[in-house]
């Protein structure tokens, strides 16, 4: 992937946390997860995450681990 490729995983709102593709300086929405599978599953289908890897995820709001559970 390069550089100008990254994932912001956005604070804990009323439905989840929303999932923004950051892809050569334009943003793509690309849903809401409710756990890391669901961030994984998101990114799966934007074909971001591959056997090569996927692009840096940015928390915003905690961590992996903060689903409001």
């Amino acid at each position: 992937m390069a550089d100008s490729v990254y994932v912001v995983v956005h604070p804990l709102g009323g439905d989840g946390r929303a999932v923004v593709a950051h892809v050569h300086a334009e943003d793509r929405a690309l849903g809401i997860a409710h756990s890391l599978p669901g961030v994984e599953e998101l990114l799966r289908e934007a074909g971001l995450e591959t056997a090569e890897g996927r692009p840096p995820i940015r928390w915003l709001g905690g961590g992996p681990e903060e689903w409001g559970e």
